[in-house]
């Protein structure tokens, strides 16, 4: 018999749980795994849910695990992560995760009513085809308003697949399908807007930078390896 074919992994962070799924070259599902989660609601904050990053990376690793255990000798050529739209975390300088939330969480309705009242809301629609009732705008408005603290330490802001590559390789990226779901992206220039950042009144500098689908942007590190299963090395 000829050797196994080589697979592809697929990481989702999906609402309701984490996902491992292995495809072979022509794209059939060959095995998954997941782990359900819940997200916690805020005390005092009415709609408000937060993403347990740890727990989160330990249902995650621990999906992987179990498809790599179930590949045998099968080779991962590579791994790619998605994600539910509009959650997104913030690190400090050293990478450590300060504040997250999935796309359930409800708590800036107020201050997505004042972007509408102020017009921001018009110009996020326009420019980032989005409204800004669970997206990073109104959000982030809370976290100023709230826990200016956290905001005022945050280098890096991610959409939750980017924090899994990121827990994958330790590179702060994103791509076009999971940043434009920030509503901060300029769609017609698939990238960061300035325009948008200045109005919801954040640091350009703590956005990632851009690859397009498809892009290698690092390597699972010994850490990673460590918890998930995956080969160091293997292309991210």
């Amino acid at each position: 018999m000829g050797a196994l074919s080589d697979v592809f992994l697929a990481i989702d962070a999906g609402t309701g749980s984490a996902r491992a799924l292995a495809f072979d070259i022509e794209g059939r599902l060959v095995t998954q795994a997941a782990r359900e989660w819940t997200h916690v609601a805020v005390p005092g904050h009415p709609g408000g849910t937060v993403f347990d990053t740890d727990g989160g990376w330990t249902a995650i690793a621990g999906a992987v695990s179990e498809v790599v255990a179930r590949l045998g000798e099968r080779r991962v050529a590579a791994v790619a992560a998605s994600s539910m739209r509009e959650g997104f975390v913030l690190s400090d300088a050293e990478g450590r995760e300060l504040w997250a939330c999935p796309n359930t969480d409800g708590r800036a309705r107020a201050e997505a009513e004042e972007l509408v009242a102020e017009g921001v809301a018009d110009e996020v629609y326009r420019t980032a085809g989005d409204w800004v009732s669970i997206t990073a705008p109104a959000r982030l408005r809370w976290i100023a308003r709230h826990q200016p603290d956290v905001l005022a330490a945050a280098r890096h802001f991610g959409m939750l697949s980017d924090w899994v590559t990121t827990r994958l390789t330790g590179a702060f990226v994103t791509e076009p399908t999971s940043g434009s779901s920030s509503a901060l992206f300029d769609l017609r220039a698939r990238d960061w807007s300035d325009e948008l950042a200045g109005l919801v009144g954040i640091d350009r500098r703590i956005l990632p930078p851009v690859v397009e689908c498809g892009q290698v942007v690092g390597a699972v590190t010994a850490e990673a390896s460590a918890a998930t299963g995956l080969p160091a090395g293997t292309p991210v």
